[in-house]
């Protein structure tokens, strides 16, 4: 699920690099796994840094793309998972994300009703290359059941925060039970979503 995303307009933030320089980011149309996308995280929380998407941690010999989800339901069983939760937590910002529904051979978009970016939260770590030196900091998006007008379309979603919340998230004076406990009870009510239909695949 959630495998291409809008990253929308950005005028409004400053990306802090790691050498602790800031720019204003160009405003990039489409996002996918492997794709750099704004977050900000636990270490940082008053900062917006650019994170790979596609969790790597130190058990991978090469970059790839593959860990660019985490079930919910799986975050304290999965080794991957359950390395970080607790200690790496993060909230990454979009405008809209992309589902395509099988049975109906169809691609709908979601966005928020009103307009505005929404907070997916996240998990991070960061994965050294070997081969090159460069430490690259990576994510990947918290999927959870869906809401009612997700259901329609697809059996999983994003764990979608309102900004006001993403503090808790991020808040590492909570325990990691405390912090996936407050995300079950926070999922995004069916009116907050507006779900359109992005394209009809022909049949042959």
């Amino acid at each position: 699920m959630c495998g291409h995303v809008e990253i929308g307009e950005q005028k409004d933030i400053k990306i802090i690099k790691r050498d602790g320089g800031a720019y204003a980011p160009k405003s990039n149309g489409a996002g996918n796994p492997g794709s750099m996308l704004p977050v900000v995280t636990d270490a940082l929380p008053d900062k917006v840094q650019q994170f790979r998407w596609g969790l790597l941690n130190a058990d991978d010999d090469r970059i790839h793309s593959k860990n660019k989800h985490a079930r919910i339901e799986s975050l304290f069983t999965v080794p991957i998972w359950k390395d970080v939760i607790g200690k790496r937590h993060c909230v990454i910002r979009i405008q809209a994300f992309f589902e395509y529904n099988k049975e109906q051979e169809r691609t709908y978009r979601v966005e928020r009703a009103d307009g505005k970016p929404f907070y997916i939260a996240g998990i991070w770590d960061i994965w050294f290359d070997i081969k090159t030196g460069v430490l690259l900091p990576t994510f990947a998006m918290i999927t959870m059941p869906p809401n009612q007008a997700m259901a329609e379309i697809h059996d999983r979603m994003p764990a979608i925060l309102e900004r006001s919340d993403i503090k808790t998230w991020i808040n590492s004076n909570l325990s990691a039970e405390q912090r996936v406990a407050f995300l079950r009870g926070h999922a995004c009510p069916s009116t907050y979503l507006r779900i359109t239909i992005e394209k009809e695949h022909e049949k042959d």
